[in-house]
C-alpha cells in the first residue's frame, strides 16, 4: 500500500481514544458544521454500525458535539464539549439506527434542524481519523475535506456550472476536481470543487449573485 503522508500511518493529531471512532467522528460533524455555515440550534445525531455498538465508550458522543460546534480533532476542550453545548444553545439528542447495507460500518447521519432550515449531511469514517463526506440532503458527495473545498447548491439548469467554472478562473484559481451530484425530481445540483490552495472570501460573493445558486460554502483547511 501506498502512503502519502507519516499521518497515514499513525493516525491524526486528536483527542480522544480511537483514530476512527473519536476523531473521524468529529471531523465528520465538524465538516457539516462548517456546510451550515454556523452554530446548529438543534442536531439529531443517528449512529450506524460499529458507531452505534461503541460511541459511548470511544467518546463518539463528546467528539461530534465538538465538532458541531466548531472544534477541530485536536481541540482540548472536546471532553467538555457536552457542557460547552447546553451553554451555547445547541440542543443534541443522539440515536442508534441502521442506514442499510449499502453505508460504510463506520457512518453518521447528522441532521441539523433551525427554524424551517433543515440540513442532513452522512458521513463515513474510513480509518486513522479520515472520513468521507458521503451524502447531502440526499445528493451523493465524496470529499473528505483535507483540500480548500466549495460546496455549492444550485437550480439543474444548462449553463450553471459554465458561469460557476468562469468565476473561479476570473479569481485566477486552479481546480484539483469537480463533482456533480443531481436530484433530478427536485431539480437542483450539488457541485464540489477540490482547490491546491486557499479560497477567497470573494469567491463566494461573486457565486452568491449568480441567480441559479441556492447555498455556497467554503471549506478552508
Amino acid at each position: 500500500m501506498k502512503y502519502d503522508s507519516i499521518f497515514d500511518v499513525v493516525g491524526r493529531i486528536m483527542v480522544g481514544p480511537s483514530s476512527s471512532h473519536t476523531a473521524g467522528a468529529c471531523r465528520i460533524a465538524y465538516l457539516t458544521y462548517k456546510i451550515w455555515g454556523s452554530l446548529p440550534k438543534k442536531a439529531d445525531i443517528y449512529l450506524h454500525g460499529s458507531f452505534a455498538e461503541t460511541y459511548r465508550g470511544h467518546k463518539s458522543d463528546v467528539a461530534i458535539i465538538g465538532g458541531l460546534l466548531g472544534w477541530k480533532s485536536d481541540n482540548e476542550r472536546i471532553p467538555f464539549s457536552f457542557q460547552a453545548a447546553h451553554e451555547k444553545g445547541l440542543n443534541f439528542t443522539f440515536h442508534t439506527t441502521d442506514l442499510g447495507p449499502n453505508y460504510h460500518p463506520n457512518s453518521i447521519k447528522i441532521v441539523l434542524k433551525e427554524e424551517i432550515k433543515v440540513l442532513t449531511v452522512i458521513g463515513s469514517s474510513i480509518g486513522g481519523g479520515n472520513i468521507l463526506i458521503t451524502e447531502i440532503d440526499g445528493m451523493q458527495a465524496g470529499f473528505d475535506g483535507d483540500s480548500p473545498t466549495l460546496v455549492e447548491v444550485h437550480q439543474d439548469k444548462p449553463g450553471v456550472l459554465a458561469k460557476i467554472a468562469a468565476e473561479i478562473a476570473q479569481c485566477g484559481l486552479n481546480v484539483n476536481k469537480m463533482h456533480l451530484s443531481r436530484n433530478i425530481r427536485k431539480k437542483i445540483g450539488l457541485s464540489w470543487i477540490e482547490f491546491p490552495n486557499h479560497i477567497p472570501d470573494d469567491l463566494k460573493t461573486v457565486l452568491e449573485k449568480i441567480p441559479e445558486i441556492q447555498q455556497v460554502r467554503i471549506i478552508n483547511v
